[in-house]
């Protein structure tokens, strides 16, 4: 294949993934079911606009590799422990369960023993991206119902990396004579002790030298360079790709830097993410589901049906509510992406056929575009439910308000930019007692409010993760005090899908971007030249001899005007 034709099948597959999100998200569906739909329509099945379906497999691992290594550095520990019945209980039970029926269903239907296995792994994952991205919309991240999802799709996560490690296991490539095992055995320890070197001595200083040092695109280079060098690493000793990745992303979870790592290289795993589920649909073949039917209805009755039912007597065992338990069961009835990266490594390490996959994929298709619905189906189930007096299960945790999740005290003060502007701010807010957080671009400076006790972030302000991490939602104010309008203006857009009620004061230097961030959101816009000045006019009507009072009310008139007069101006020429 030339250089030109993968150019040409990669424009390919980038057009109809980005045609595909556009229209999913019109219709409100979910972007991973558009991109599978762009697949097959591009496919071999579809149009064949794309010749060499092995080249664009190629291009796709490395979207496996940037899966597993983001999955590695947003894990979060503390999210596991936060919720242990969810965690130890509801979670090992459902996976446990899944993976049992799956392993069934494909021995039912005349599947080998490792191919069976599979289809169990496929269907004991559900999707994350999908469901994280439903709860947010209708509000319930942090409904007890949220929470138990967000726990058991941690678990899955978890449940993943194994999955993927032990798939070389699955084929055969591993002799278990005490020899092979010696040398298996003595990998993985060299292995682990590399890593361990490696997280604890090395990449946290190599990350402080790069923040400290140089340009934010060197800090995007060393990060794409830890997760391909993990994953090449763990290709050269024998284990798996996506292996490597989710361990390469793991070293960097526990550091300061983490949360920068991630906003940083997530663009780069989206784009390749596209290429990775456009593939998948490029390798779907229709005439599958027509062969099979009814295979593929006892697919989707078990994911719909047994897979809810799982996870519903999994909540209800680990002392949830049967609010919970029923909502979670019909959030969590889908196969998700992770299936998708178990069962396409499987394809392509002989575990699968391709009309096999094209099987597990006809009924992802299906519950993913269904999700939606039966999300929305959980309180309908729940009443339903109740109305035919089943026994209920009232645990301890069902009279948890989520008021007892909020921010106890006082709500702190969100600091954007730890600057001269900022800095001031900090320094006030401290004298007055009151709480505050900052992000920062500059690791000298986090590494100094650490040290005073000030809870500080490192990371881009535009970033919603960053923003995220650093505590917007349980604050009360953000104050952006940053250098630049363009990262305000991105600043602002992120803190209203977080938290669309928080309050926002912002500062700005070019006199036409005082109107441009009151449309974004910002509640007050700050000039600072401006602001100057009135103040330097108080202090010369107080020299002059004026009441403080009447110099006080001038220059606040004048403000008033000034920036009225502003808005005014620009509205026009801003709707034309």
């Amino acid at each position: 294949m030339t250089g030109v034709e993968a150019v040409r099948d990669l424009t390919v597959v980038l057009c109809v993934g980005l045609a595909s999100a556009l229209i999913s998200r019109r219709l409100g569906l979910p972007v991973v079911a558009g991109y599978l739909v762009a697949g097959v329509v591009a496919g071999p099945g579809g149009l064949n606009l794309v010749r060499d379906l092995d080249a664009v497999m190629g291009m796709a691992e490395l979207g496996v590799a940037l899966l597993l290594f983001t999955l590695g550095v947003d894990l979060s520990v503390r999210s596991l422990t936060r919720l242990k019945s969810a965690s130890l209980v509801a979670g090992p039970l459902q996976l446990a369960l899944s993976v049992g029926l799956g392993y069934a269903l494909g021995r039912a239907w005349g599947w080998d023993t490792d191919s069976s296995l599979i289809l169990g792994f496929a269907l004991a994952l559900s999707s994350t991206m999908v469901v994280v991205k439903l709860l947010g919309e209708r509000g319930e991240l942090h409904t007890n119902q949220g929470r138990l999802m967000i726990a058991v799709l941690l678990v899955q996560d978890l449940a993943a990396v194994l999955m993927v490690g032990a798939l070389p296991v699955l084929t055969g490539t591993r002799a278990f004579g005490a020899d092979a095992m010696a040398v298996l055995l003595g990998k993985g320890l060299a292995f682990l002790i590399a890593v361990y070197v490696l997280a604890r001595l090395v990449i946290p200083r190599l990350f402080s030298v790069v923040a400290r040092g140089y340009t934010k695109e060197v800090f995007v280079v060393t990060a794409a360079a830890l997760c391909f060098g993990g994953a090449w690493g763990s290709q050269l000793l024998g284990f798996s790709l996506a292996l490597g990745a989710f361990i390469a992303g793991l070293m960097i979870s526990e550091s300061d830097y983490s949360h920068e790592v991630l906003a940083d290289v997530t663009p780069l795993r989206d784009l390749f993410a596209i290429i990775f589920f456009v593939s998948l649909g490029l390798l779907f073949e229709p005439g599958a589901v027509l062969r099979h039917p009814g295979w593929a209805i006892s697919v989707l009755a078990a994911v719909v049906v047994g897979k809810a039912l799982i996870v519903f007597v999994a909540a209800l065992a680990a002392g949830f509510h049967m609010r919970s338990a029923s909502a979670a069961g019909l959030g969590l009835s889908q196969i998700g992406e992770f299936s998708f990266v178990v069962a396409t490594l499987a394809y392509r390490s002989g575990l699968l056929t391709r009309e096999q996959l094209s099987l597990v994929e006809a009924v992802a298709l299906i519950t993913l575009l269904a999700s939606p619905a039966l999300l929305a189906a959980g309180d309908a189930l729940y009443q339903r439910l109740r109305s035919r007096r089943a026994v209920e299960h009232v645990p301890l945790e069902a009279a948890q308000d989520d008021a007892a999740y909020a921010c106890g005290g006082e709500r702190p003060v969100l600091i954007c930019g730890y600057g001269r502007v900022g800095r001031h701010v900090g320094e006030m807010l401290l004298q007055d007692g009151a709480p505050f957080a900052v992000v920062d671009f500059d690791q000298v400076i986090v590494a100094e409010l650490r040290q005073r006790g000030i809870s500080a972030l490192y990371g881009d302000a535009a970033s919603a993760r960053v923003l995220e991490a650093a505590g917007a939602k349980e604050s009360c104010l953000a104050v952006l005090a940053l250098p630049d309008a363009m990262t305000t203006r991105l600043a602002i857009r992120s803190l209203k899908r977080i938290s669309p009620g928080l309050p926002i004061l912002a500062r700005v230097h070019p006199t036409e971007e005082i109107d441009a961030m009151y449309r974004e959101g910002a509640e007050e816009v700050v000039q600072a030249e401006f602001e100057a000045s009135l103040e330097m006019l108080r202090h010369t009507l107080l020299r002059l001899g004026r009441d403080p009072r009447a110099a006080q009310a001038r220059t606040d008139a004048v403000r008033q005007q000034r920036y009225l007069a502003l808005r005014r101006r620009d509205a026009p020429r801003d709707s034309a």
